[in-house]
């Protein structure tokens, strides 16, 4: 079960484009790849900052929400909270796969692979969260001239006391 979005903030880019920060609460990965592609549809590329204790969530469903992410237009990719430096790594690892995957099917057909965008990923294990969220709100940007929905996602995984603090956070950062 996921709870509504809820809009925390809205202003500009750093790039001139209108955002807008969108917190979505849920229970499950499975549950954030929902919400994410419903909230994505239609809008483009955008910002994904997780906040989740990831120290007993597998590869395997953590691999889902980054291709679910990927596929989706993500263009940044933010992890705050136990454990997200692992999460940044197999986010990392499952862009270097699609770019294989892309270069293995050109090949096979004797065509030069799709250039793909670059996803830029960050952690944030060892800064408090309100850092984090600055950070992404700040800088959250794509690179290479990508387009910018200007959605940018914190999506809170079975996390209710921090996602208090989010809301707090934004409020007083901002």
């Amino acid at each position: 079960m996921h709870h509504p979005e809820l809009p925390l903030l809205t202003g500009t880019t750093t790039a001139g484009v209108n955002a807008e920060l969108v917190l979505v609460e849920v229970e499950s990965l499975e549950a954030a790849s929902t919400a994410l592609l419903e909230l994505t549809r239609g809008r483009g590329d955008f910002g994904l900052l997780l906040v989740c204790d990831a120290r007993s969530r597998s590869v395997e469903d953590i691999s889902a929400l980054s291709r679910a992410s990927l596929l989706a237009g993500m263009h940044w990719f933010s992890s705050w909270g136990p454990d997200c430096e692992r999460v940044h790594d197999i986010v990392d690892e499952d862009i270097v796969d699609l770019v294989i995957q892309d270069e293995g099917r050109a090949d096979a057909v004797g065509q030069p692979a799709p250039a793909r965008d670059l996803v830029m990923t960050t952690w944030h294990d060892d800064e408090p969260l309100s850092e984090a969220l600055e950070f992404f709100w700040t800088c959250a940007v794509p690179v290479g001239g990508q387009h910018d929905s200007g959605l940018r996602l914190v999506i809170s995984v079975a996390m209710p006391d921090v996602t208090s603090g989010i809301r707090a956070a934004v409020a007083a950062l901002f």
